[in-house]
């Protein structure tokens, strides 16, 4: 408000003197009121001057997580032989990325010799794969009483943000037939199909029951055993993405179903599960490397979207007529779907454990009388035989 009012103020008072100039016919007034007239109309073609002839080069990461830094670099070189002002640098970021902690980027004065450097970062909170090429130029004349805007184009983009991990500080259990029962929480391994088929490096959630002490003090690090699993362990995972399902903004109820189902897949991969994504079209079998397993599941909740016609139920329904499951189906949902208890009961066999998520964690705008969480809705599910979890809600990302 200050630095409208500011430079407003010369062009009204260059006015009225004017005025008074021609009322007590001053030349005095007239000569000086000319004077700042001159000088405003040289600050706006220089203000205009500043943000002709730039090229502007951008360098960001390809792919990064949600929550994480991202620092972009821009190059500003100026075309022309001219001495420049001071301009800043706005990147003009899609619509669809929600972004938190946002930094400036410093002005620079670009000469044509050499391209200046200006950087500025940000945390994404959404997941997806984005492209921009706007640039926007701020610049001001020398006294900082003028100030232009130009859009510029540069080469395209592109940045991919991988969910992040949001831990799930439940017990949740896949179960396996002969393979026996891994408590995921309390790190217990019963069974004779969980047999040790190596060793790794100890990574965020491994149990410290796990772990192999001749090896840590062989080695000077934490080791730990990995077990074969035997392949009747699975879990698969059901997300809600029909349209009107997510709620809230940055971190949704269907951000934070993929970060904890990223986080449940991570560990239960780990020890010899099979993971699946039925509704995705992904398994991921036991036995290979859990870094290129979880890549691919990374990638498939990447581009998940809550803009399907069909409800969970339905998803549920076409995954159980497609293969059966002989583990633990999750499904993960914020939003009542009737039909899903009826779905659920008509696989009286099979187990299920239902993640509800409460919209009014997310959104406080959200309808009453809708939510997963829903007492009468619980009962419901409860009654067709599943497990019932209700995930607190998430206010920012680990």
């Amino acid at each position: 408000m200050l630095q409208r009012t500011a430079r407003i103020v010369p062009a009204w008072s260059a006015v009225f003197l004017i005025i008074m100039a021609v009322l007590i016919n001053s030349p005095a007034l007239f000569y000086m009121a000319t004077a700042m007239v001159a000088t405003i109309l040289a600050c706006r073609i220089q203000a205009w001057l500043a943000v002709r002839g730039i090229r502007v080069e951008r360098i960001a990461p390809s792919a990064v997580h949600t929550g994480e830094l991202v620092t972009v670099s821009t190059m500003v070189r100026s075309e022309h032989r001219t001495i420049r002002p001071l301009i800043r640098v706005e990147d003009v970021l899609p619509d669809r990325l929600v972004v938190t902690d946002r930094t400036p980027s410093l002005p620079v004065a670009p000469s044509f010799e050499q391209p200046i450097q200006t950087r500025y970062s940000f945390r994404p909170l959404t997941r997806g794969r984005f492209r921009w090429r706007s640039v926007q130029l701020i610049g001001t004349d020398a006294l900082g009483l003028v100030t232009k805007t130009r859009m510029i184009k540069t080469e395209v983009t592109e940045l991919t943000v991988y969910p992040a991990k949001i831990a799930v500080h439940i017990g949740l259990r896949p179960v396996g037939g002969d393979s026996g029962v891994i408590e995921q929480d309390g790190g217990k391994y019963r069974g004779s199909g969980l047999e040790p088929r190596g060793i790794r490096e100890y990574a965020e959630g491994d149990s410290m029951r796990t772990v192999d002490w001749r090896a840590s003090a062989r080695t000077q690090r934490l080791m730990v055993k990995e077990f074969e699993a035997g392949s009747n362990l699975s879990a698969a995972f059901l997300l809600q993405r029909n349209k009107g399902s997510e709620f809230g903004k940055g971190l949704t109820t269907l951000e934070v179903m993929c970060g904890h189902c990223c986080y449940l897949s991570e560990q239960f991969l780990r020890l010899g599960c099979v993971v699946s994504l039925p509704s995705l079209g992904l398994t991921q079998p036991a036995g290979h490397a859990v870094d290129s397993q979880m890549r691919g599941i990374e990638e498939a909740l990447t581009d998940l979207l809550a803009d399907q016609p069909i409800p969970l139920s339905q998803d549920l329904r076409q995954a159980m007529a497609q293969r059966g499951f002989g583990g633990t189906v999750y499904l993960m949902l914020a939003q009542q779907d009737p039909q899903l208890p009826e779905v659920i009961a008509m696989h009286r066999g099979q187990d299920f454990v239902c993640l509800l998520y409460n919209p009014r964690d997310f959104d406080s705008r959200a309808p009453s009388g809708i939510a997963a969480t829903e007492e009468s809705y619980m009962s419901a599910l409860r009654s067709a035989g599943a497990a019932l979890h209700v995930m607190p809600g998430v206010v920012e990302l680990p």
